[in-house]
């Protein structure tokens, strides 16, 4: 939720010094790690080359691969286990033969080296947005209580070239009033979710933004004026109330609900 990386290689090697005798085993989620991180997208484990570290792995089909379904990758004797035991496996649909093949396009993409450009080009797209955005938050003085950045991305510069703090598609914009928001920036044709209790803590609300690969720097620029406008609107609605003045223009749009 908070667009954050797993310490992939602290994990294994605390497991491994607690466990020397190879009994304890790592099973990673690659759900939103697939065909972004890694060589040929194979995930956040083969980009900390951990491969033969992991006891199992699991690779979606959805996401960034837009289809649906996931694929374990495990050892052929946990692999035929599963396939004798795994009651959730046995008594499980299989895949149609349209969700093969849509998947299939995708690794096509992977194996052709089509995704790895356009992963290049979203985790660019990441990191520009966390610099904008905390650029503009400093220079128009809009307080933290109002709009901010998690501490990992406040003052941390994520980059590409470092596997272990990587940018993320992900990028939560932590705020008391995410429906406000969320609706402000849906008024301007941008799509950013609000996040609230109990999906979070509670004092950790948040508009979540997704970035996708067909994003432009225009549309994120748009959607960093989009916040720091709001932000701005919201300030001036409430001093307007503390004052006892009257609506000020914009404020129906500031205050909309979802």
């Amino acid at each position: 939720m908070d667009g954050t990386l797993a310490p992939l290689v602290q994990i294994v090697e605390t497991v491994e010094e607690l466990f020397p005798n190879g009994n304890g085993h790592v099973i990673v989620d690659e759900a939103h790690s697939t065909g972004v991180y890694g060589p040929g997208g194979r995930g956040l484990v083969a980009a900390l080359g951990l491969e033969s570290r992991i006891f199992a792995r699991l690779h979606t089909f959805g996401k960034a691969l837009a289809a649906t379904g996931a694929v374990l990758l495990v050892t052929p004797l946990v692999r035929d286990y599963l396939l004798n035991y795994a009651r959730s496996l046995i008594y499980t649909t299989s895949l149609s033969n349209a969700n093969i093949i849509a998947a299939e396009c995708s690794f096509d993409m992977l194996e052709e080296g089509e995704a790895e450009k356009l992963s290049a080009r979203l985790l660019d797209l990441s990191s520009h947005l966390i610099t904008s955005f905390r650029q503009q938050l400093a220079a128009r003085r809009i307080p933290t209580s109002l709009l901010s950045l998690p501490a990992h991305l406040s003052t941390s510069h994520p980059t590409s070239n470092n596997p272990t703090h990587l940018p993320t598609p992900i990028i939560p914009v932590l705020t008391p009033h995410p429906r406000p928001l969320s609706a402000h920036l849906r008024v301007r044709g941008l799509n950013a979710r609000p996040i609230t209790w109990p999906t979070v803590p509670k004092g950790a609300d948040r508009v979540r933004i997704c970035l996708h690969s067909n994003n432009t720097r225009e549309e994120v620029d748009r959607l960093v004026d989009a916040m720091i406008e709001w932000a701005e609107s919201w300030q001036a609605a409430q001093e307007a109330l503390a004052q006892g003045g009257g609506r000020t223009p914009g404020l129906e749009v500031v205050q909309a609900k979802l």
